[in-house]
């Protein structure tokens, strides 16, 4: 019997050029770069539970991924992840227990006796990241958001209604979009003009109604105003349809409640 042809190899240099791809993709996929972050923002909100940052954990995780990858994984967009990292990596700190005893080991962010102070701190880090890296779109939108939330935190409801009316009136990723009219909302209900803030969700309610992204939210978030002003019979048919085409909206308990 002749002996089998040995199979071909590849050339040396695609099969270099695959591994050395493997060992880049494994190097940024170190926790201190990228996990570590998204676990910090998943549990801070978890904590927070403020409505005017809902949904943004999935918005942020995909299009900061989208704008590192488009980026071939270059170190640029390693830097600018990194520092968009440590924005809510410092927001999200542990605080300092009362006896004011410093941290044993030192998780490379600062800590901080109130949530106040936290807050500040992670605003002065999001302009830093604005000024230093302004120029990459996707994450500069994030960071808008971010510091829009904070501002809200510390009651300084009009300066957050500021960047919100910015980023509506132009044009940003459509995967922001829900966050920026929510955030409007919540901002014009903080500065006591509830009919438009009605009116905001009333339009995206509407916008969304095609493809469903996030409407269950406008819906509810509407129906709070109008409950909020005196109207629930308004209210109660915008619950119902939430709880009708949206049975799987996390949203469903708490319309229960109500």
């Amino acid at each position: 019997m002749a002996p089998r042809p040995l199979t071909p190899q590849a050339p040396c240099g695609i099969s270099c050029a695959v591994a050395k791809r493997k060992q880049e993709l494994e190097e940024l996929k170190q926790p201190d770069q990228f996990v570590t972050f998204w676990t910090h923002v998943g549990t801070f909100l978890q904590k927070q539970r403020k409505p005017i940052l809902s949904g943004i954990i999935a918005t942020l995780v995909a299009v900061a991924l989208v704008q590192v990858g488009q980026s071939y994984f270059g170190s640029k967009a390693a830097t600018r992840s990194r520092a968009f990292a440590r924005i809510e990596a410092i927001a999200s700190a542990p605080l300092l227990p009362e006896s004011g005893e410093a941290p044993k080991t030192d998780d490379g962010v600062p800590h901080f006796k109130t949530d106040r102070e936290r807050k500040e701190a992670a605003l002065k880090e999001a302009d830093a990241f604005l000024a230093s890296h302004g120029s990459a779109a996707a994450l500069k939108d994030g960071a808008l958001l971010l510091k829009a939330g904070y501002l809200f935190d510390l009651g300084k409801a009009q300066d957050a209604l500021a960047i919100y009316d910015e980023l509506a009136g132009r044009a940003i990723d459509p995967r922001l979009r829900f966050l920026v009219e929510e955030g409007r909302a919540h901002a014009l209900e903080a500065t006591g003009n509830l009919d438009k803030a009605i009116a905001v969700l009333t339009d995206f309610a509407a916008a969304a109604e095609k493809d469903g992204f996030f409407r269950d939210r406008a819906l509810f978030g509407k129906a709070r105003l109008l409950e909020k002003k005196g109207q629930g019979k308004d209210a109660v048919p915008l619950y119902r349809e939430v709880v009708e085409k949206y049975p799987q909206s996390v949203l469903r308990e708490e319309i229960n409640d109500r």
